[in-house]
């Protein structure tokens, strides 16, 4: 379900395993929108312009590990027809690259690599939204619109959820913006008028909103990053938090309260170094202590609750932005009757991110639904994002490649886990 970059290194990677002569399973990417669209600045989320915060040279193939056994080789090189390096050179822009200092593409750049490896692997793709998901005998029926169902003897989700919301939050609103929204709103802001703005929210995607206030703001604006941690933090970027996103062998040993300070330290409610180094030497916001309890929307200003340290507060603003991030489990709403039921039934009460296997699929689950997004706790903090694309496309389609040493491999993680 996606046709992003999670998609479509799946995509990628089966045609990889074929031309290493592997039996590689069917793969269909159902997309309701353009391929890669919600990188272009078209569809929210976005402005299209801000730089990845990843390295581009963590494509769809990296870390190009060797899970295939014998042919693994193989696999690599095929992968290396898609990689980032491969679609710089096909456009003569790989020397001016390097020669740049490797920059990071901007999230439109990004999207038309992206598309350009979804075209070079030929990834099937269906124009449609996915409206039902149900769990019929060992098989999933998709129901899709438009188009008739679609049969899968495995899910795998991907792509943003609808935004988290605050409570009393209106849906449409003219001075309240959320984490999609405000990328669709971004030019219609006036700069002629000073105000006081609130965005709620302390990872990279308010990072990003506070970015481009600044740029976009009267001089005497004021800004206000509501963050519930009390500060604002930067990602760590030493080798050692590095590692265990491109390889997150040693991950599964350690204890799950470090794993969990560890996700809180380098990817959730952080800033990324590059978005702090902009930050760093602008004026006009300040980070203010505090959880948003409600919202209070009206024609003239938005009225926001905050909670700190038992203690409340109403402060009013002009506009707020809501960017605190994405439901990770939005489709568990498509989910029928049955779906439902072995769902609750394999988890049995336990918590969702402690129960995603090596393959990144719920344990217990039959059949397989591959969750990417919520495999941070359970197998490495760089499956929810773009940090080992070909890793995580490794992990899922060993499932249905099959391959005597992979499901020792297979075996070894759930031991650790």
């Amino acid at each position: 379900m996606g046709a992003g970059p999670k998609g479509i290194a799946i995509a990628a990677k089966a045609r990889a395993l074929a031309a290493a002569g592997l039996d590689a399973p069917r793969v269909v990417l159902v997309e309701p929108g353009a391929v890669a669209g919600n990188w272009t600045g078209r569809q929210g989320y976005t402005s299209g312009l801000l730089p990845l915060g990843t390295p581009p040279e963590k494509d769809v193939g990296f870390p190009y590990a060797d899970s295939w056994g014998s042919a693994s080789a193989a696999v690599s090189a095929a992968m290396a027809e898609y990689s980032w390096p491969r679609h710089l050179v096909e456009r003569g822009a790989y020397a001016d690259w390097v020669d740049r200092g490797r920059l990071r593409p901007t999230h439109r750049q990004w999207s038309s690599y992206l598309r350009e490896v979804a075209a070079k692997a030929q990834a099937e793709i269906i124009t449609a939204k996915v409206t039902g998901l149900e769990a019929e005998g060992g098989r999933w029926r998709l129901t899709v619109e438009p188009g008739e169902a679609i049969w899968a003897d495995g899910v795998v989700v991907t792509g943003a959820g609808p935004p988290v919301r605050v409570a009393g939050q209106p849906r449409q609103h003219p001075r309240v913006l959320d984490g999609r929204s405000y990328w669709l709103r971004e030019h219609a802001l006036s700069q002629q008028i000073a105000q006081n703005v609130c965005v709620i929210g302390s990872g990279e995607t308010a990072a990003s909103v506070v970015i481009s206030l600044l740029g976009r703001s009267h001089q005497h604006s004021v800004i206000d990053v509501l963050t519930s941690r009390g500060v604002l933090y930067s990602r760590g970027e030493s080798y050692e938090e590095n590692r265990l996103y491109s390889d997150p062998g040693d991950w599964p040993g350690l204890a799950e309260s470090h794993r969990r300070e560890f996700l809180r330290r380098t990817d959730r409610g952080v800033f990324s170094q590059q978005a702090e180094a902009i930050l760093g030497q602008s004026r006009g916001y300040r980070a203010l202590a505090g959880r948003a309890a409600a919202i209070e929307a009206g024609e003239r200003q938005v009225v926001v609750t905050i909670e700190y340290d038992h203690e409340r507060e109403r402060v009013a603003y002009d506009l707020v932005v809501v960017a605190i991030g994405f439901q990770a489990r939005w489709f568990e709403g498509l989910l029928g009757d049955q779906a439902r039921a072995r769902l609750h039934g394999a988890l049995a009460g336990a918590e969702l991110d402690r129960w995603i296997e090596s393959d990144l699929s719920v344990a217990g689950l039959d059949p397989p639904l591959h969750l990417p997004v919520a495999a941070g706790l359970a197998q490495g903090p760089g499956f929810p994002n773009l940090s080992c694309l070909g890793l995580l496309s490794d992990r899922v389609l060993r499932r249905y490649a099959g391959s005597g040493p992979l499901a020792r491999v297979s075996a070894e993680r759930r031991e650790h886990v």
